[in-house]
């Protein structure tokens, strides 16, 4: 996709709007709070212990110097937030740092009429945004659409570029580590879509690997490489950016096989061990030749919930 080769102008932000950051901004904060209050410990100490002379006027002078510094900083950033702030308007899209990725993916499903979804194992999406979406539709009885894209996890090409990728991360890559993942998040999705009559959920079985993960809402788009330590970007709803992402997705699912499921199997099920058997194993058209082997996996997928965006 052609716009990752155009981030450099995105990424170079200004010192205010690298603030816009809440893991920057914290940091930024408490580094000079700490500060200040190191510094007048230091001046109560100098006042009350140091014996009066030169000396002490220098170390007072100094540490008075870095407090009213201190301060006048922190002043002018609280004015700039409450009078002025950044101007989301002129940015389409916003490179996000590593630390704020979790963050911005908790926002995307936050009063959402529709979700989209398309990565690899699907371990984030089925751990947070569809139990987040699910919660919603009961609560407040609103209509939610959501589509989820996923790679055949019986195509030997994805098989071996999947493993490459965990390599590439550190992580197992042992057999058939697709088939699990893609098992698991599809049966999560089966079992909220069969409990919950306003939401519904269609899956989709790719014959693309994607390098990245892609998760869209009413509330914008983010993409990422799924890797903790690397950036992310984030598109405002709306923007050509979002609707290029939109479309992309759309043609995706328009070229792959739309997984369907005996909405009665899972009727009743929760998202616990017991639930995963055999007979909903093997609802979503997939040919297992050890249903048992699986079951704990998916099982221990599931009900733990693990994922990289803590």
């Amino acid at each position: 996709m052609g716009i990752t080769v155009k981030t450099s102008k995105i990424t170079a932000v200004d010192f205010f709007d690298d603030l816009g950051s809440p893991y920057a901004r914290k940091w930024f904060f408490w580094g000079f709070i700490c500060l200040c209050v190191g510094c007048l410990a230091v001046i109560g100490l100098e006042r009350n212990l140091m014996p009066k002379g030169i000396l002490q006027d220098v170390v007072d002078g100094v540490f008075m110097q870095v407090l009213t510094g201190s301060l006048i900083i922190l002043a002018f950033y609280g004015i700039y937030v409450h009078f002025i702030g950044p101007n989301p308007g002129l940015r389409e899209v916003t490179a996000v740092r590593p630390r704020d990725i979790s963050g911005r993916m908790k926002e995307l499903p936050v009063a959402a009429r529709s979700y989209m979804f398309w990565g690899r194992s699907g371990s984030y999406f089925r751990s947070e945004p569809l139990l987040k979406l699910d919660e919603q539709a009961k609560v407040q009885k609103r209509n939610i659409d959501v589509e989820v894209v996923l790679p055949d996890p019986m195509d030997e090409r994805l098989i071996r570029s999947y493993r490459d990728i965990l390599s590439s991360l550190g992580e197992d890559s042992d057999g058939n580590p697709l088939l699990a993942n893609v098992l698991a998040t599809s049966m999560a999705c089966a079992i909220v879509s069969a409990n919950n009559k306003y939401i519904n959920i269609r899956v989709y079985y790719s014959k693309f690997l994607p390098a990245f993960r892609v998760d869209l809402s009413d509330n914008g788009a983010i993409m990422t490489q799924d890797d903790k330590a690397k950036s992310a970007l984030f598109f405002d709803f709306g923007s050509e950016f979002y609707e290029m992402l939109v479309n992309t997705v759309r043609n995706e699912t328009a070229v792959s096989r739309e997984v369907k499921w005996d909405e009665a199997v899972f009727k009743g099920r929760k998202l616990e061990a017991k639930s995963c058997d055999k007979e909903t194993l093997n609802a979503f058209g997939i040919e297992l030749d050890d249903v048992d082997a699986l079951q704990q996996e998916v099982a221990k997928m599931i009900t733990e919930r693990k994922h990289r965006y803590k």
